[in-house]
């Protein structure tokens, strides 16, 4: 029997975020993010299984529409370019979880130590974690586990989408400007995750 292919096609060609407000794109500049994201729209001939993740993965980075419209950020000339053409010989892939459907999930990050009921985010020392300088407890509690806090999520949680996003957000670029509040880490969080993902939900 013939393996099944997926036939890819683009919905919306070499989109940017146009539809988040100028706040937040200014607060992806002040983190060095504003010209390393990009969405690109795209829609497949037949219904996904969660078991064909690896057969989906590969037809998708094989084919043509995909290698010509997607985005990649290019560390030489600091933009965003096309990927261009490019044999694929082996791929992985992993569901990423979108089950969450409240900003709820972040009151657990107020507490002593962590972040104050005002948003203020506690400092720490300075220290290199993973090619990190942390000097808050936020990243602490994000990057290791040897943080006091790094219970405060579950290994299943921080796969989450949306928890993935504000940790990409508080990282930042390598020329990140770091905030010393949590409020717009969350509002962008916020955003973005109505960008990418469609829930039935309201967040």
């Amino acid at each position: 029997m013939e393996k099944k292919k997926f036939k890819i096609r683009t919905v919306k060609q070499k989109s940017t975020l146009h539809s988040i407000s100028k706040d937040v794109k200014n607060d992806l500049a002040r983190w060095d993010l504003g010209n390393r994201l990009a969405l690109t729209t795209f829609t497949y001939n037949d219904f996904f299984k969660e078991y064909e993740a690896k057969d989906f993965t590969y037809d998708f980075f094989a084919d043509p529409v995909v290698q010509h419209n997607l985005q990649v950020f290019s560390s030489n000339r600091q933009e965003l370019v096309a990927w261009g053409n490019h044999e694929v010989k082996e791929v992985q892939a992993e569901i990423i979880p979108c089950s969450l459907t409240s900003m709820e999930f972040f009151d657990r990050l107020y507490r002593p130590g962590l972040v104050r009921e005002g948003g203020s985010i506690y400092k720490c020392l300075d220290e290199d974690i993973d090619g990190f300088l942390v000097s808050d407890e936020l990243h602490r509690m994000i990057l290791t586990d040897e943080s006091e806090h790094w219970d405060v999520y579950s290994e299943e949680e921080r796969q989450e989408l949306l928890f993935l996003l504000f940790k990409h957000l508080v990282l930042g670029g390598p020329i990140c400007q770091y905030d010393d509040k949590i409020d717009r880490y969350l509002e962008v969080a916020k955003s973005l995750y109505k960008e990418f993902y469609n829930s039935p939900e309201k967040l």
